[in-house]
């Protein structure tokens, strides 16, 4: 059985708040509190979830990331069933639902990496096939330093299918390809997009590319080396972080 997780910092605590699943304990500097952790300590009473004051010095010891003096402790990480999908699909009405999908990455290190960045650029969820994928195990979990307990990790048994059923609700499914003719940051990313990343070894498979709405490129000076999966996925979400920001200002 695995242990407990953290999360730090203001934006990643309030989001997995607001998901409300697996919650432990909120833990708030000493101190008085900024207007945002207050809201925060109120979100974590709403949810049931106890809520302790520690000292900055604690908080620092617990991690070298930013915590802005808020950490949350989390049930541990497992993956979401297909159905799942159903609850990320409700994000469609905003017009701004933003999805990963990682179609053969086997490497765990490489999973959590794609997590990290998808929690760290506000992706809704981050979907993998239940053939042919990494497992969400510790080594995943550590290398995505708490983002795997911020975006949910959906696992279909049918990656074709679930694609489609993204199409039907009107989401964009945008595969990246690295001989594809348009370069990403010339893609509208600023909608209901689904981003799909392929396996290092060998990129997207047919049948999803197949099933893409539009394929897409990272400009790369020298593309004999490339970018590993993680990186590229970074690279994607920022693009779209990069649109959605401008648009909204």
């Amino acid at each position: 059985m695995r242990s407990n997780e953290v999360v730090f910092g203001i934006n990643a605590v309030a989001t997995r708040l607001k998901r409300g699943d697996g919650l432990v304990e909120l833990l708030v500097r000493e101190g008085k509190l900024s207007a945002r952790l207050e809201e925060m300590v109120q979100l974590a009473r709403d949810k049931s979830c106890r809520v302790s004051r520690r000292s900055l010095e604690e908080l620092d010891r617990m991690t070298a990331l930013s915590h802005q003096g808020v950490a949350l402790t989390v049930a541990a990480t497992d993956m979401k069933s297909e159905s799942f999908l159903n609850t990320v699909l409700e994000g469609v009405s905003s017009g701004k639902l933003l999805i990963l999908i990682l179609d053969g990455v086997t490497d765990p290190r490489n999973l959590g990496a794609c997590l990290r960045s998808a929690a760290t650029l506000g992706v809704d969820a981050v979907i993998v096939p239940k053939n042919n994928s990494a497992p969400l195990n510790e080594a995943a979990i550590k290398t995505a330093s708490g983002g795997a307990a911020v975006v949910p990790l959906v696992q279909v048994t049918n990656l074709s299918r679930g694609i489609e059923k993204l199409k039907k609700h009107n989401v964009w499914i945008v595969g990246t390809l690295l001989d594809a003719e348009t370069p990403i940051d010339r893609v509208d990313l600023s909608g209901n997009i689904a981003i799909v990343m392929g396996s290092e070894d060998k990129g997207l498979r047919r049948n999803t590319v197949d099933h893409c709405d539009l394929l897409a490129r990272i400009p790369m000076v020298n593309t004999e080396l490339g970018f590993n999966v993680s990186v590229a996925a970074g690279v994607c979400l920022y693009e779209a972080h990069r649109q959605r920001t401008a648009r909204t200002g």
